[in-house]
Order: C-alpha cells, then structure tokens, then sequence
C-alpha cells in the first residue's frame, strides 16, 4: 500500500491539536500542526504532506475553504474533516477521505488515517492511469499525423486517408459522421451558407470527430461508466482531431472548426469555453446535428431516445448550449418547426 508518512492537524484549539499530532505520532507519522487556514496553507506550501486532518469550524477562512484549496493545489494530500455540526458539510464540497464527528476516540482516528492511506493510494493510481493514457493518445497522434503525411505523398488525398483510417477502427463512428455531415449540409442550406463556406462546414462535419482514432481503445470500448478524469481524457478528441487536421495540407483550414464543435453558445462547453459569435458559425452547426444524431442512435453505454424527445432537448438547451439560430433551421429541416 501507498506509504502515508506525514499529517498536518488543522484545528484552532491547542489542545486538540496536541492530542491528535500526538495520536499520529505512535502511528509513526511526521505530525504538523496549524491553528489557521491560511497557517496551513503557508506549511503546506513548504511542504506538502499526505494527509491534512482539518476542523470545519475555525475563525476565518473556515476548513471547507481549506478543503477545496487543497483539491486544487495539492489535490495528492488525503484530507479528513473533523466537526461537531455535521449541518455544516455542504453537497459540492471537494471529495475527502474521512469525516470525524467530534467528540472521537483514538481508534476512530485511527481509523481515518487508514482511510485516509486509501484514498491517497486510489488517488495515486487514478492519476498514473490517467497520465499513460494520455501518453497513449499523444503517441496515437503524433503517429497519424506521420501517416497521414507519408500516405498523400503516395498520392491519396488527406481526407480519403483519414476516412479510412476511421473506417477500419471505427465504422460505427464513420456512419455517424457522414450523417452528420447530411444534417449539417441541409441546415447551411437553411441559412444561406454558399461557397467556402459550406465547403469548409461540410468537410469539418465529416471529419469532426478524427480525433478519437487516437483515443485509447480501453476508453472508448469501456461497458462501465467513465470515470472523471478518464471523462477529461475523451473530450480531448477536439484538440486531437484540431491537431491532426492542422499538421495537412489540405484540411488544415478546418482545424478551428473541429475544436470548437463541443463550445457552448452560452459558454460553459470545452475545451475552450468560448461563447456565442466567439465559435465558428459552422462549429455551431455540428454542435447541433452531431447532439441530434447522437441522442437518436444506439450507444454502447445507453440506447437511442425518440426524434422528438431529442428535439424537445435541443429546445431545452437552445440558447444555453445550442445557438437558437442553428436550433431554429435544424427544426425546418426536419419539418418539425
């Protein structure tokens, strides 16, 4: 199991604090004590350490603010809260190990440093699988940029390279581009989009999601849940397929699209948080039918829902993560506005 060597008490009453860094001491523990947040901080800063057991009530900055600075800037520290006022803990606080409810015995503490080993293990591990899959996805493009390129100089074109790329890993994927691309072209139609335009649209459609020929197949054949981080890693197929478009000759123009295809109109989408006339017009347009097909299709981790079930969540989210703009001739194309 993971070593846990050193603890910091936070509690703002000495004695408690003696009695716990005692405790953490004939457990072997390199114990430190704080009387404050921002104290903590500052011995944190220091030195980090692999468990912070902190007591919710405290003058100042209270230790639920102190939990969640340590979710952002040491996110390998375990952290236990200790209170008397279990009313206080809050829904959206950052994840812990352990929670004490004063008054507690020794072997209650002893029992949150086991936890809090756990937990620290589990975080350790999580965050070595997600660093080797994200090692496997910059190999996988940096290896399809390479035969991309060496491929068109055989003469095929860049698209029919990655076409078919994605055709022999994922066919399910490519039916669902070449939908999408039928979708987008009827709704730039419905705008007036001609030209360069609709020619960029229509490649960007096809070829929206390239980027997770380079996402780990442990990710996308996984028959459970994604977890968070492993959630994180999948939504970087947008600067995955933006990179591999970027690196051709050809479709390098299309980059700007593919990336900004998963935006929010009203912010709050990835990876850039960009917001309304900030994403490209024919990103809006993916955004819109890729969401359609993809809630009117079989998934592996769910089934289809009913065409007007999906155009009641387009409603629902025009405005927010849609542009009602889009939403509006998507719904003419479909006969249903």
């Amino acid at each position: 199991m993971t070593p846990l060597t050193s603890v910091l008490i936070v509690d703002d009453e000495p004695a408690v604090r003696d009695i716990m860094a005692r405790w953490a001491g004939s457990l072997g523990l390199n114990a430190r004590t704080a009387g404050d947040a921002e104290e903590a901080l500052a011995l944190l800063k220091a030195e980090p350490s692999d468990l912070a057991v902190i007591d919710i009530m405290m003058p100042g900055r209270d230790g639920l603010w102190l939990a969640n600075e340590l979710q952002r800037d040491h996110p390998h520290t375990a952290v236990v809260l200790a209170t008397a006022y279990t009313s206080l803990l809050q829904e959206d606080r950052a994840p812990i190990a352990d929670l004490l409810v004063k008054p507690f015995a020794r072997g209650r503490f002893e029992l949150a440093v086991d936890r809090g080993r756990q937990w620290r293990k589990d975080t350790l591990e999580d965050l070595a699988w997600h660093a080797r899959l994200l090692r496997e996805l910059r190999d996988c493009v940096e290896q399809i940029c390479t035969d991309v390129a060496r491929h068109a100089i055989g003469g095929a074109t860049e698209t029919d390279i990655l076409l078919a790329m994605a055709l022999m890993r994922t066919p399910e994927a490519m039916a669902h581009s070449e939908r999408v691309a039928r979708y987008a072209m009827s709704v730039a139609r419905e705008l007036g989009l001609a030209g360069d335009d609709l020619r960029r649209l229509e490649g960007a459609a096809r070829l929206h999601d390239m980027g997770k020929l380079a996402i780990p197949e442990s990710l996308l054949t996984k028959p459970s849940a994604l977890s968070p981080g492993e959630q994180a890693i999948v939504r970087r197929h947008v600067d995955a397929g933006a990179e591999i478009l970027a690196s051709t000759r050809s479709l390098h123009d299309l980059a700007s699209i593919v990336v900004a295809s998963h935006e929010w109109f009203g912010g709050g989408g990835y990876p850039r948080q960009l917001a309304g006339d900030a994403i490209p017009q024919a990103a809006r347009v993916i955004a819109v039918v890729d969401a359609y097909d993809a809630m009117t299709q079989n998934r592996q981790y769910r089934g289809r829902i009913d065409s007007a079930d999906a155009v009641c969540e387009l409603l629902r989210c025009s405005g927010s993560q849609f542009d009602p703009a889009v939403v509006n001739a998507f719904l003419a194309v479909l006969g249903t506005h």
